[in-house]
């Protein structure tokens, strides 16, 4: 299961860095009036441009900084939080759906607890990256930009380990609803299979439910299942 999350916290990271980048500097330009006086922050940090939509911030992105700076600026803080948190979550929904928590919760209750329990596992502990991340991806890559290492350096003398923190909780809020309906939708889809499946199976012919198949597999498992 780490290995599976590692893996598809890799590649993710690929199509999630450009998109976030996006979504970054479009939130930014809202925020850009009240952050003009904030001494904590750079003025070169939110940019003065102003976007009505995702396509028009692409598009100035691709203009004015290239193609490499959409794909490739902070890729890198990207990928650190990516592997990490898919890894958690992985391994923390398998190892909870093999608990005899399972057992006591019931396949009704299961997918929607261990689903939020996951979404906390995969951001409690890479929220610090994610906010590292979103400095860097806020600066404007033709200008001079702190890197990550300074970053991280800058927001623990203003703010100490809270300061990688902030924010949190409605970011769990959110995660434990979205992966407790991504799992519970994952289950209802099996259960809705399988019910289909054994209406198949049932609708069939006695004689080719019960005729051995040319070759035993996948759907001859199924049949038999549902054959008495």
């Amino acid at each position: 299961m780490a290995i599976a999350g590692t893996l598809a916290g890799l590649l993710s990271s690929f199509v999630v860095s450009p998109i976030e980048l996006v979504k970054i500097r479009m939130q930014a330009q809202n925020k850009s009036a009240s952050k003009k006086n904030d001494d904590d922050h750079d003025d070169s940090d939110i940019s003065s441009q102003v976007y009505s939509n995702d396509f028009e911030c692409a598009k100035y992105l691709i203009k004015h900084e290239g193609w490499r700076a959409l794909f490739c600026h902070g890729l890198g803080i990207t990928i650190i939080r990516e592997i990490p948190s898919f890894a958690f979550y992985f391994v923390a929904y398998g190892l909870l759906a093999r608990s005899s928590f399972a057992v006591q919760l019931g396949n009704h209750a299961a997918p929607l607890v261990f689903g939020a329990l996951a979404g906390w596992a995969m951001w409690i502990p890479t929220y610090p990256a994610d906010i590292v991340k979103t400095l860097v991806q806020v600066q404007d890559s033709k200008n001079k930009m702190m890197g990550p290492m300074q970053i991280t350096a800058k927001l623990y003398r203003s703010g100490g380990v809270k300061a990688f923190f902030d924010g949190l909780e409605p970011k769990l809020v959110r995660a434990a609803v979205k992966h407790a309906a991504t799992f519970w939708y994952q289950w209802v889809s099996v259960v809705m299979g399988d019910d289909r499946q054994k209406q198949d199976a049932e609708s069939m012919p006695i004689s080719l439910r019960t005729s051995p198949l040319p070759c035993r597999g996948k759907t001859d498992t199924i049949l038999l299942r549902y054959r008495h």
